[in-house]
């Protein structure tokens, strides 16, 4: 079992904490550094993760929040975009960020162990058959829990974090949004201050 899975009960308080103050104080952050995730981004990676680590989390969490009309999927919900913030994110605890990366170098490994291939080069079915396998291992489950939260993260909160665009999270669950909503005076670091000193 990974180290980092001591630390899960730690990641999901600070995760719960997080975005019960968020939603609380209503005052979401600017994100002066959130890219969308673009082909060049694929292909050459980003600052925190490799083309191939980006094609891998992208497809586990289209695997996890499909396009199956059921509602948005994890693209149309820009999970990546958001979980990118977290990861970029000043205050978190790189620790945890080390996790979420560490995971997808796990699925690869896995990958490599039941197909003998790396994870991009399976078939839509191999890739979901890996996911489902994986879930069955402590570390592989608790990695998909984790991302299954972000996801949710990004379906719930504010454009201002790189997920939910156009509300299109709110609208699927026939959510009115609370007021005041964020404005361009709300810096990050501010609210982190707030939720300090408050707890």
């Amino acid at each position: 079992m990974p180290p980092e899975l001591q630390d899960i009960e730690l990641w999901q308080t600070n995760r719960r904490t997080f975005l019960k103050a968020a939603i609380l104080t209503g005052a979401l952050s600017q994100l002066s550094f959130l890219q969308s995730c673009s082909d060049d981004e694929i292909e050459k990676g980003n600052d925190l993760l490799t083309g191939e680590q980006v094609t891998i989390i992208k497809s586990v969490l289209l695997i996890l929040f499909p396009n199956d009309g059921n509602g948005p999927s994890a693209d149309d919900l820009h999970s990546y975009e958001y979980i990118m913030w977290v990861l970029k994110d000043p205050g978190a605890n790189q620790e945890n960020n080390k996790y979420v990366i560490d995971g997808i170098d796990w699925t690869n490994e896995a990958s490599e162990k039941l197909y003998e291939e790396k994870y991009i080069n399976l078939d839509e079915k191999q890739k979901e058959k890996l996911i489902s396998k994986f879930l069955e291992v402590d570390y592989g489950h608790d990695w998909c829990s984790i991302l299954i939260t972000l996801i949710l993260e990004s379906l719930l909160l504010d454009a201002l974090y790189g997920g939910n665009p156009d509300g299109i999270g709110w609208k699927w669950l026939n959510h009115s949004q609370g007021f005041p909503q964020p404005t361009e005076e709300l810096r990050y670091d501010n609210l982190l201050q707030t939720v300090r000193l408050t707890s």
